[in-house]
């Protein structure tokens, strides 16, 4: 049962509960270009959201969706306006209201969650003054004791322990599903009739996201709030929204109660979403993803924006000549399409053709024979020094034994919380930090021991791509530069060898005089990967390189790795929290914990039969359309333990369901406890 439902079956109907908290009818946004043109950026759009409710806004970055509700905060940036249509906020229309009005309707009335509480908070004000401040502004009467008190009741409110002393810490000392509770008491402390909650749990954890947004489920319904959730994560809206609006090129394309959406999408846009998310029920050969992107607002194409893209339209005269208008096709159901009755029909037909795809096909090997290992680690570890107060320092263990062996043309998949230990473990491979203890071996020779010119000849054979493509590319550069850096590093350079890596990612050779701002987010990870693959390494370290993707833009970047993979033999390291995404990818999962390998086996066997309650709990917590509720008792609650103050015996019994004394006297063995291959540290292995 959805928030709403709950909430209307504990609050008795009203004149107040037919009236919309908000209405936005026919918005159009537009902004002003430095050569004077005006661009229009979000196209008539109209939408309701109603007492109790959860909206889901949810299409691609540059859809419009978060510039639509910046618009309803009054927060638009320099060159933006308004041009044309009604925001009315309880009733009242605030499109033609002042700052100072707005100011006093902002964090009182409606609030905002931003998706990044590291940029949300102030990082040299503690958090209780934080918090305050916002109590402050809208409750001038209101003494300092009676501040304080509100505050640490929004913090305990939250599931923040011990808020006495946590008012008084800065936010560096708090972790990053913390910090997001901190900005969610702020928004929450005038109880607002609006909450907007922007890509509320993009930067976290999939255990500490499903945290996050049962806390925002607990306090909506304390203080019976509408929400407006902003996101690309189709999976979290089919569990807390109510009803969905989906937006593509600044406009509204479809609206419908959640539930219908996910059953029967009818707009072909939706459909290709819904059909992009990979599945934990089963793995595909290539996942499904939309072509192209979504188009520079300045150049259009006439007709239906979404055309081009579309697997119904085909060319169609009328989609395009002719924008569909948003008509209604039922009740509370609407959709902007020529051809919506076609839609039904292609996802139907897709999903027919999935259940006949193979899920596994060989893969050739490039350089080594089949078997043959690449790259394996023996016993890893490596400990940072920290220095606390005066002359204190503290250990922390960032890696602990950590092996495996690395077939060619395989894919292994590093996964965990933040803080398990994944990016340490990368930078270690690479050299980039120095191990404390064990050894690499990359094509059967240890790395470790190599220096200078020596280290730098086998660095080619091991590559890396990075989660962020923005801070990866020199925005200066021309991307055919980018490229070729390496080429002519190693005194290889030719101009035939870059346009070939640009061709393996799908890209033209004239993209190469362009430079990395010019092109989108998906298109940057394809530059990055064909930086990477300029000296023909023989193993890719994948760093969160697609989770900071939309998700049709991320099929698209696992269907390359695939591709690659196949065509030139490519051995890849792939570290992700998202284990969905990693069934798609990987032949074998490691799970590490506090810098841990704590489960490791088969993609297979970890998804049919995991043998870790953590493990377990990832899985449970990964939002599944049409598969509410979770299993919740299965959920690794509250943070990752500190590092430097480890617990005694198994480091996750404290977040554990099954611990017991056992665990805490004893740190259980990395072993193969069913003589399958299937390695897990747990008393309790597969109970």
């Amino acid at each position: 049962m959805t928030d709403a439902a709950i909430a209307a079956e504990a609050t008795p109907t009203t004149a107040l509960d037919r009236v919309p908290v908000l209405s936005v009818h026919n918005l159009c946004i537009e902004v002003k270009t430095p050569d004077g043109e005006r661009v229009e950026l979000v196209r008539d759009v109209s939408f309701d959201v109603n007492e109790h409710e959860v909206l889901g806004l949810v299409g691609e970055s540059g859809s419009g969706k978060s510039l639509t509700m910046l618009a309803v905060l009054g927060l638009l940036g320099s060159g933006l306006r308004i041009v044309s249509g009604s925001i009315r906020l309880r009733g009242q229309e605030i499109t033609n209201l002042s700052f100072h009005e707005m100011q006093k309707i902002r964090g009182k009335a409606v609030s905002i969650i931003f998706q990044d509480p590291l940029t949300t908070l102030n990082p040299v004000l503690r958090v209780g003054k934080q918090v305050a401040e916002a109590i402050r502004l809208h409750n001038p009467d209101k003494g300092e004791a009676e501040i304080k008190a509100r505050v640490i009741e929004l913090l305990s409110l939250v599931g923040i322990p011990n808020p006495e002393r946590r008012y008084s810490q800065f936010p560096n000392e708090f972790s990053g599903g913390m910090r997001q509770r901190v900005v969610i008491a702020m928004a929450m402390a005038n109880e607002p009739d609006l909450l907007i909650a922007d890509e509320p749990t993009t930067a976290l954890d999939v255990t500490i996201q499903a945290q996050v947004m049962e806390v925002l489920a607990e306090v909506r319904a304390r203080t019976g709030a509408a929400m407006v959730l902003i996101t690309h994560d189709l999976g979290l809206v089919s569990e807390y929204a109510d009803r969905l609006a989906v937006m593509y090129s600044g406009r509204i394309v479809e609206q419908a109660p959640s539930a219908e959406l996910f059953a029967s999408p009818r707009h072909p846009y939706t459909a290709g979403l819904i059909a992009s998310l990979p599945q934990l029920e089963r793995k595909v050969e290539t996942l499904y993803s939309i072509p192209g992107f979504v188009p520079d607002p300045r150049k259009r194409p006439t007709g239906c924006a979404f055309a081009p893209r579309c697997a119904i339209a085909n060319g169609r005269p009328l989609c395009l000549s002719q924008s569909p208008d948003l008509e209604s096709i039922g009740a509370n159901r609407a959709v902007a399409c020529h051809y919506s009755a076609e839609t039904a029909a292609w996802s139907t037909a897709y999903q027919a053709k999935l259940e006949n795809v193979a899920t596994e096909t060989p893969l050739p090997v490039r350089k080594q024979g089949d078997g043959t290992t690449v790259l394996r680690a023996s016993n890893l570890s490596k400990v940072f020094t920290v220095r606390g107060k005066g002359l204190q320092r503290s250990k922390l263990y960032a890696l602990r034994n950590v092996s495996f062996d690395l077939k060619a043309g395989k894919t292994l998949g590093i996964v965990g919380e933040s803080g398990s230990g994944k990016s340490t473990l990368a930078r270690v491979l690479l050299r980039l930090a120095e191990a404390g203890g064990g050894e690499v071996y990359l094509n059967g020779s240890p790395l470790f021991s190599l220096r200078g010119r020596e280290l730098r000849q086998r660095r080619r054979d091991l590559q890396v791509v990075f989660q962020d493509p923005y801070s990866s590319l020199d925005p200066r550069m021309k991307i055919h530069d980018v490229i070729a850096e390496p080429l002519r590093i190693a005194g290889s350079y030719s101009a035939e060898r870059v346009n070939q890596l640009l061709e393996h990612v799908g890209l033209t050779a004239a993209a190469g005089q362009r430079r990395s701002p010019e092109f989108s987010g998906g298109q940057r990870q394809r530059i990055a990967i064909a930086r990477s693959l300029a000296l023909n390494p023989d193993v890719l370290i994948l760093d969160e390189a697609v989770s900071a993707l939309d998700v049709s833009i991320q099929a698209q970047i696992i269907n390359l790795l695939k591709k690659l993979q196949q065509d030139l033999g490519l051995t890849y390291v792939f570290i992700s929290h998202d284990l969905s995404v990693v069934r798609h990818i990987c032949d074998e999962i490691a799970v590490m914990y506090l810098g841990r390998v704590i489960e490791y086996a088969s993609t297979e066997a970890v998804f049919s039969t995991p043998a870790h309650p953590y493990t377990r709990g990832l899985l449970a917590a990964i939002p599944r359309i049409g598969m509410w509720p979770h299993g919740k008792g299965l959920l690794a609650r509250g943070d990752l333990p500190n590092p430097m103050k480890p617990p005694s015996g198994c480091a996750f019994r404290t977040r554990c369901p099954m611990a017991t004394a056992l665990c805490a006297e004893n740190e259980p063995v990395l072993s193969d406890h069913a003589e399958t291959s299937h390695l897990s540290a747990c008393h309790f292995a597969l109970a």
